[in-house]
């Protein structure tokens, strides 16, 4: 409500979703997480008044432009066909996203010059 209200700005808001998760700076493992919200990266300047500068939110990420979403689609129906063509069961379910946008390996990709993440990411690729 006091998102609603204006009383505290889209970062608090979308902190306090994130500490509602149970994600934390403190677990790279459940590290917070902020939706992409932009879709123009070419030009010098946005407008943010243009509705076609913000990414159409009701889609995941993977939906994103014709040529993503066929390549997340592709890699479903690959795996179905192969369950329908093995004749039984598929573990884990077909999926449309074989990793999770959370992972210790992103987190650590994006924070690598901040320590003490750099250490951990020397860690995580042996050294």
């Amino acid at each position: 409500r006091k998102w609603q209200e204006g009383s505290i700005s889209n970062f608090e808001y979308l902190m306090e979703l994130n500490t509602l998760a149970g994600r934390t700076f403190n677990d790279i493992t459940q590290y917070p997480v902020f939706p992409w919200v932009i879709a123009d990266y070419s030009s010098k300047q946005i407008d943010l008044n243009d509705p076609r500068t913000f990414r159409d939110l009701s889609k995941p990420m993977g939906a994103i432009g014709e040529e993503r979403s066929a390549q997340f689609k592709e890699r479903y129906e690959s795996v179905l066909e192969s369950v329908r063509d093995g004749g039984g069961e598929c573990d884990p379910p077909p999926f449309h996203y074989g990793t999770h946008y959370s992972c210790a390996g992103y987190v650590l990709h994006y924070l690598v010059r901040l320590e003490p993440y750099s250490r951990m990411a020397l860690s995580l690729q042996g050294g």
